[in-house]
């Protein structure tokens, strides 16, 4: 496989990984906050709230599968905890200390699933030292699949141009220590067309694999080409157009020099 396609699909299944794992967030306003703080993190500066006395924060959960809560505490607490109200229901969470920033005590974020159809809940905390910021944690965005290109390139032993009445074409050669190998995606068919550089009276051969199995031994005659002409190269031998397999999804297409020729290829597209 050529290194440049090979880092090409490593970059973008890397790309595509790290997006699937971005999780998202939106801050969620309480509906009765009381007193705020500032806290000022690398992320930014973002304010925290703590309940009026006496009184649980409010949130509006319409449509909220999983709320992430982060939360500081401006003196050590022994116990710290949150308790969230849900239809009645009190679920007390413990807080587990992150580290301190400037004077305050910052704990690990505590992520909790909302039962669906709830509407509001509330968040209860009898430290007045205690200051929170509430979050909708958000599904990742779905990532689109990377559409591999309907034919994909791997080996070849160099492209070279075929010139036909003034017009020109690219041909990829092979050899016998290096064949022709490409990819066929996305369900497309194709066909190509070989020529062979004649050397002396041996006969042309060559072999075509398809998902590593033999399909096909092609032999060439030994006519010579008048009308296409590569530079560098005399005897050019007469071509031959050959049919591949269909493709349902993907194939892995190889050309090798069963002889001791040179051989040039054209892979085509079929046109659906």
């Amino acid at each position: 496989m050529n290194k440049y396609v090979v880092i090409l699909l490593l970059l973008c299944l890397s790309l595509s990984l790290s997006a699937a794992a971005a999780q998202r967030y939106k801050a969620l306003n309480f509906e009765n906050p009381g007193t705020r703080r500032v806290l000022k993190t690398e992320a930014g500066n973002h304010f925290y709230y703590r309940s009026l006395p006496e009184k649980s924060l409010h949130l509006d959960a319409t449509g909220i599968t999983k709320l992430e809560l982060r939360s500081f505490s401006t003196k050590e607490l022994k116990k710290p905890e949150l308790i969230i109200i849900v239809a009645g229901k009190r679920t007390a969470y413990p807080l587990v200390f992150k580290q301190k920033i400037g004077a305050y005590f910052v704990y690990e974020s505590l992520t909790i699933s909302i039962p669906e159809k709830t509407s509001q809940l509330q968040v209860l905390c009898y430290e007045r030292s205690m200051y929170t910021r509430a979050y909708n944690v958000l599904p990742p965005k779905p990532v689109k699949p990377v559409k591999l290109k309907n034919l994909v390139l791997k080996a070849h032993a160099g492209a070279m141009t075929v010139n036909h009445n003034g017009s020109s074409s690219d041909y990829y050669s092979l050899l016998p220590a290096q064949p022709l190998k490409f990819s066929l995606n996305n369900g497309r068919d194709a066909f190509i067309y070989v020529r062979p550089r004649l050397l002396d009276r041996s006969t042309p051969k060559l072999g075509v694999f398809v998902n590593g199995d033999l399909i096909e031994t092609v032999e060439f005659n030994l006519k010579r080409t008048t009308k296409y002409h590569v530079q560098g190269i005399n005897n050019l031998g007469i071509s031959r157009k050959i049919s591949l397999p269909k493709n349902n999804s993907s194939s892995e297409v190889e050309l090798r020099a069963l002889s001791e020729h040179l051989f040039l290829a054209k892979p085509v597209l079929i046109k659906k």
